[in-house]
């Protein structure tokens, strides 16, 4: 029974569910591979099912363990809730925390709280992981603590991008507004022509991937107006991109607080774009059952204090 069950034991649990592999357990809960095998062995024995099975590649989490997911993530979380010193002191605080960002939200969002919180909060870990790796999906489940991420606003977009489409279980908050540009480089031949809906959809563009689509609310856009972009690359890393642009013809399509990072660092220009679309919002989001956690509380109140408005107001 579950309730027999040291708190130790669901932690080397869980981390398995997450790193589907006994070495990396080990690795990250600083334990030998032989003693997260015993534990495994322990777990097995008192739930009465193997939990993970083999394959070449790792492990696969049995149903029962897939199951017993959610409840050992509240019950961790519970657990580090009671065990955190009333009166949650970020000064002396050991708590690690695992936040997901896109791309470029490091570039962007990661500098504005980084140094105050490495200086108000020493003990403080956070983990980080990029957005693509993890979705909304690991976020409600709470493979991650908090998440960055952005969503449309607009209407037109595609359901699952829409703000409006976030699950239930989630909870969160708009920490910003951001718009569009077309960014290339500064010797580009479109530089000397008049800048027009016609002109932006006759060049040849990069795609970014994102969340596993390359299409996107542009895409539904141009779309309405009888248009389409011709991609001749695709590719899911913005600075892979802004580097071709820097060194082709290529057009890129970015948000505004991306290019104001890149062009001067990569020659590049920025060009608005010929076409009325609402804002997206970067939200950060969390699981619900740790709205009332009080360290996760500061952290993300911590977050949102730092993360204002870009420096260049949304056109």
């Amino acid at each position: 029974m579950l309730r027999h069950t040291d708190l130790n034991l669901l932690r080397i649990l869980l981390t398995l569910m997450e790193e589907l592999s006994v070495s990396r357990t080990a690795e990250k809960l600083c334990l030998t591979q032989s003693a997260v095998s015993k534990q495994l062995s322990r777990l097995r024995q008192q739930l009465g099912d193997p939990l993970f099975v083999r394959h070449p590649k790792g492990l696969t989490p049995t149903p029962r363990a897939r199951s017993l997911e959610p409840r050992i993530r509240q019950w961790l979380a519970m657990a580090d809730d009671i065990l955190e010193p009333q009166g949650f002191d970020p000064g002396t605080s050991q708590r690690r925390f695992r936040l997901a960002m896109t791309e470029t939200c490091f570039a962007t969002l990661l500098p504005r709280f980084l140094g105050p919180l490495m200086s108000e909060a020493p003990g403080i870990m956070l983990e980080t992981k990029t957005w693509d790796s993890v979705g909304l999906d690991k976020l409600c489940r709470g493979e991650v603590d908090l998440a960055i991420f952005p969503r449309d606003n607009d209407t037109r977009s595609p359901h699952p991008f829409h703000v409006s489409s976030l699950p239930k279980q989630l909870e969160s908050i708009e920490l910003n507004q951001d718009d569009h540009v077309c960014l290339v480089h500064q010797q580009h031949p479109v530089l000397k022509q008049p800048w027009d809906l016609e002109q932006y959809v006759g060049l040849t563009h990069l795609k970014i991937e994102c969340e596993g689509s390359d299409s996107w609310l542009l895409d539904q856009v141009l779309a309405e107006t009888g248009h389409h972009l011709d991609a001749a690359m695709r590719t899911s890393d913005f600075y892979s991109a802004a580097l071709l642009c820097q060194h082709s013809e290529l057009a890129f399509t970015c948000t505004r607080s991306f290019a104001d990072r890149v062009c001067s660092t990569h020659n590049l220009v920025q060009l608005p774009l010929p076409l009325k679309m609402a804002p997206l919002s970067n939200l950060l989001g969390w699981p619900e059952h740790l709205s009332r956690d009080p360290a996760h509380r500061w952290l993300r109140e911590f977050i949102v204090d730092r993360s204002t408005a870009w420096e260049r107001p949304v056109a």
